[in-house]
């Protein structure tokens, strides 16, 4: 073949290529074009100038690198982006092939900007190459899908080369005929493409991709940002990888005229060619802000209390806000200085925990105050549920969280409280080891978990009010609750309504369906109120049943022929198996006029003292007309006391000769075994009549 050449269409790309050093400089990138518009709870975002040369430095051969923290546009750090060459063909060996970052500068009609600049010769007009870009969150090192990504590509322009003439044919030549195909992945194992929207594009470029001059006959020239070789498009779908392949139309003729190897003009061979990329912006849910601060509901203890807001990451407990110095308050009574006692808005780990919580400074006792957390969303709305102790934020987050300390409120609490030792099958009348020996029966103390708490029963309430006969202190409003099902009540009272006064007093109100009728304790306990405490638990109430009353009452008595003369004499062996033994047996063959002589002991098988206690014992006495009861008279020898005339008999005790009660002064029974047990003795003869 012989071409005929027109040496006027001819251009070159080497001689723009050789001025390229002297534009590489960084320009910021506000000078880009306008930033995408997001969604509501998206921030739009693009690659800061540096961003462009971190992934793509200026070397040769080119570098692409990988796994690069974007600066970012938006004050945001947490993308990860790489890029990489991929060439489906082969290059010319005496070409220049070149990726690198390139500063486009301002001109009249466009502005300035850093681009992505792809300069390639390829062998033949089927090579291809391609770049690719990929997103990673640093958090996770996941893929991170960037939504309405947008990007242009520049200079997408031909080079018309000339024609041969054979016969009457004319067949073109370009040297260049560049066309671009932009295609992008939702997923980091995704092989199936999506095709962007196009956003605006040069009047001569196609429709569809590939992306390409429709002007087939002669040159479409472009320099810089001109907006005739252009194409902008847009993902409407969140991408995690981008492609950009680069090449020639396949369906026009090449030549490369440059003769770069000295072998003159080479046919199907492109020339040297590029296009620029560059990005646009995208849009992704912000890493998760903070604000943490301080507030006082009521006035300090003291002016000089301050306080220190913390957040603490929960993997290693360290305090990451502990650099920032706006985080101890200031201030007195109520009032944190503006400014002051906050950690500012900064940003968290949306992978980590973290615990909302404070340090004293000053003279601070955080046993003086509460604590209440509550955080709000952005939009003002209350977090519902909220652990200060596990916060977890996630992506587009930003909450406000505040700890509002208040002077600590007095809690007054108790449990009313079932004092049987776990003793089942109570028995009135057992003074076994299973009584004696049992340290947990009936000694005042709540023995959790061996005793528990007495059910609910209507009417069962606890009054807390001041103590009868106190008249110091301030006024008190009496305060009643319900005990709880688990027999535990409480009482939560602001520093306000305890006042000056330095003690109270509980008081338990018992029903009269009330089952559990024998105390272990008082049924009126008094509180002492000291500075700087605010819990005061354990005002506990004991009960038992009756069966499990403490005191038991053991009566015997032995048969006589009314010859006694010293009560003393008189054994007590209780199973009568002696002659002179009172004996707890019903007494049988009774002849009247007999006297029977009565021992009543009294025996404390509880843990805790007994005081007050009298003995009350009534003779028997005819009670109707038909004299259904024989009458007893009280006769010598003298009542006495066992324990050296303990315990004593009443003034009013029934007197020798008569019919009545014999009744003793008050005596009180302690809990070692030479102090639990006191017995009376006394004499009784019965009259000549017996009933049948």
């Amino acid at each position: 073949m012989n071409p005929s050449i027109i040496p006027s269409t001819l251009k070159s790309r080497v001689t723009r290529w050789i001025a390229l050093p002297s534009l590489l400089i960084l320009l910021p990138n506000y000078l880009a074009f306008a930033a995408v518009t997001c969604d509501a709870g998206f921030i739009p975002d693009n690659f800061d100038s540096t961003d462009y040369t971190n992934l793509a430095p200026v070397v040769s051969p080119p570098n692409p690198k990988s796994n690069q923290a974007i600066v970012g546009t938006s004050n945001e750090s947490y993308l990860i982006a790489s890029n990489v060459l991929t060439t489906d063909g082969t290059l010319s060996s005496g070409g220049v092939n070149i990726y690198q970052s390139t500063a486009i500068p301002a001109t009249t009609s466009t502005e300035a900007a850093q681009v992505f600049r792809f300069y390639q010769d390829f062998a033949n007009k089927t090579t291809i190459r391609t770049v690719s870009y990929t997103f990673k969150n640093k958090f996770t090192d996941q893929a991170q899908a960037l939504n309405k990504l947008s990007l242009s590509v520049f200079d997408i322009d031909t080079n018309y080369a000339g024609f041969t003439t054979s016969g009457s044919v004319n067949t073109d030549y370009f040297e260049f005929f560049d066309q671009v195909t932009i295609t992008g992945f939702t997923s980091a194992n995704s092989t199936t493409p999506i095709t962007p929207t196009i956003q605006s594009k040069g009047s001569g470029i196609s429709n569809s991709a590939p992306y390409r001059q429709t002007n087939t006959t002669s040159s479409v020239s472009c320099g810089g940002l001109d907006n005739n070789c252009k194409v902008s498009v847009a993902f409407s779908q969140p991408v995690v990888r981008v492609d950009i392949t680069y090449g020639n139309n396949t369906s026009l003729n090449y030549y490369d005229q440059s003769d770069d190897n000295g072998d003159g003009i080479r046919f199907n061979d492109p020339g040297d060619q590029l296009i620029d990329i560059k990005f646009d912006g995208y849009c992704y849910q912000p890493q998760p802000r903070l604000t943490y601060a301080k507030a006082l509901s009521t006035s300090r203890k003291t002016n000089t209390d301050q306080f220190t807001v913390q957040i603490k990451d929960n993997a290693d407990n360290s305090v990451i806000t502990s650099g920032i110095a706006s985080v101890t308050t200031t201030g007195s009574n109520n009032t944190v200085t503006t400014g002051t006692g906050t950690t500012g808005t900064f940003k968290v780990n949306p992978t980590k925990t973290y615990t909302l919580t404070e340090a004293i400074s000053g003279t601070t006792n955080l046993a003086d105050y509460t604590a209440l957390y509550a955080c709000k969303k952005s939009d003002g709305t209350s977090v519902s549920t909220l652990d200060p102790k596990n916060l977890k934020l996630t992506y587009g987050d930003n909450w406000t969280c505040t700890i509002t300390n208040g002077r600590s409120n007095y809690v007054f609490s108790g449990t009313v409280f079932n004092d049987n030792g776990k003793i089942v099958s109570p028995n009135k009348d057992d003074v076994s080891d299973k009584y004696l020996n049992n340290s947990l029966y009936f000694n005042g103390k709540y023995d959790s978990p061996t005793e528990s708490g007495i059910p609910f029963t209507t009417g069962h309430t606890i009054t807390l009010n001041k103590c009868v006969g106190d008249t110091s202190g301030s006024a008190f409003t009496s305060q009643t609750v319900n005990i709880n099902t688990d027999g535990t009540y409480s009482f939560n009272l602001t520093p306000a309504q305890v006042g000056t006064n330095t003690k109270l007093c509980t008081t338990q109100n018992e029903p009269s369906n009330y089952t559990y009728t024998v105390d272990t304790t008082s049924n009126s306990r008094q509180i002492d109120i000291t500075n700087s405490k605010y819990n005061y638990p354990n005002n506990d109430f004991g009960d038992v049943v009756q069966e499990n009353a403490a005191l038991v009452l053991i009566k015997s008595q032995y048969v006589h022929d009314c010859s006694l003369n010293n009560l003393a004499t008189i054994g007590v062996n209780y199973d009568g198996s002696a002659s002179s033994a009172y004996s707890t047996k019903p007494i049988s063959d009774i002849i009247p006029g007999q006297c029977i002589a009565y021992r009543i002991e009294a025996i404390n098988r509880g843990n805790v003292s007994l005081t007050d206690i009298i003995i009350k014992d009534i003779l028997q006495s005819k009670n109707d007309s038909n004299n259904s009861l024989v009458t007893s008279t009280l006769v010598n020898p003298t009542p006495i006391g066992e324990n050296s005339g303990a315990p004593s008999f009443a003034t009013n005790s029934v007197s020798i000769g008569k019919n009545g009660t014999v009744t003793t002064n008050t005596f009180s029974l302690d809990t070692t075994t030479a102090t639990r047990r006191q017995a009376i003795r006394f004499n009784t003869k019965y009259g000549n009549t017996i009933s049948n």
